[in-house]
């Protein structure tokens, strides 16, 4: 049995300074847009471009700071990849959200139209993050079943009575 752990223990360290971080192809961007589109109402498209597949998050808002200064957005008129960004809170402090849609590789669309005084504007970002490679995955799966093997296999205790 003695030999058996030496030989886990071996191939774990083994295993273990093997072990490369796969983030190599993991990446996150975050790119902010925004416009003052001056009186009256505007539509602007932007473009962008993601080389990998994973999960985008969109926010805009707008604040009305004062006179002049509002910009409204029109009803299900924000969209990302043709899908509504809805709104999370109106008035004052304008916000609209969609978090972790996903994407695949490729260019990726943002539409926003609304109406705007002299000198309303909006502003917002556009979150990518890739998914994680497969050797990610097996690395950290592979991870658990080791600890769980360790802890299924852990020797108990052996209580022998004291003789009297």
């Amino acid at each position: 049995m003695e030999l058996k752990r030496k030989f886990a223990g071996i191939a774990l360290g083994a295993l273990v300074a093997m072990a490369a971080p796969a983030t190599a192809n993991a990446l996150t961007l975050v790119i902010p847009f925004g416009n003052t589109p001056g009186a009256g109402k505007f539509v602007d498209n932007y473009t962008f471009n993601f080389p990998l597949a994973g999960k985008a998050s969109v926010s805009v808002g707008s604040t009305l700071s004062g006179p002049g200064t509002n910009v409204n957005f029109a009803t299900n008129s924000v969209r990302f990849n043709n899908q509504i960004v809805p709104v999370v809170s109106s008035g004052a402090i304008e916000l609209l959200q969609l978090l972790n849609q996903p994407i695949v590789a490729g260019s990726q669309t943002l539409s926003v139209k609304g109406f705007a005084q002299a000198l309303g504007s909006y502003s917002g970002t556009v979150t990518f993050a890739s998914a994680p490679e497969p050797a990610t995955w097996g690395l950290m799966i592979l991870g658990f079943g080791a600890v769980g093997y360790s802890l299924r296999r852990r020797r108990a205790l052996t209580l022998v009575p004291a003789k009297a």
